[in-house]
């Protein structure tokens, strides 16, 4: 008699080692891939703010020049500056990997407001570059 419930009591601690075990390992694992998640989102996130950061350089080259030369005052109107906007988010979303793009969209990323704020902090930081020189 002291035996069987020795055995039972035996494959109830291991029934119960295993199921934890089990239960770790899928946390485990879902920690792990949550971590995997982040990291792929803030790597689509920087070939974003990447990709609005070319496309800032590509249209003052192309586009921002040539509009102050045609200026009287050198200076780019309100419409001027929502035109360029309106490329500057087509044109970084162009560049932008599919994979990446759906990425973010899946996470719930404003894509817009990164482009947007990313070619607002270098077009800053060309014109205290400028300031300076």
């Amino acid at each position: 008699m002291t035996n069987v419930i020795i055995e039972v009591a035996a494959q109830v601690l291991t029934t119960l080692a295993v199921t934890a075990i089990g239960v770790f390992g899928s946390w485990l694992l879902a920690k792990l891939a949550k971590r995997q998640e982040l990291a792929g989102i803030q790597s689509a996130t920087d070939e974003l703010i990447s990709a609005a950061q070319i496309t800032v350089m590509e249209l003052q080259q192309t586009v921002v020049e040539g509009l102050k030369a045609a200026s009287a005052d050198g200076k780019l109107t309100q419409d001027e500056i929502n035109g360029l906007g309106v490329m500057l988010l087509n044109g970084a979303k162009e560049k932008m990997s599919a994979p990446s793009m759906h990425l973010l969209i899946a996470a719930g990323a404003d894509i817009d407001k990164i482009i947007t704020g990313a070619g607002e902090a270098l077009i800053a930081e060309l014109h205290r570059g400028g300031a300076n020189e």
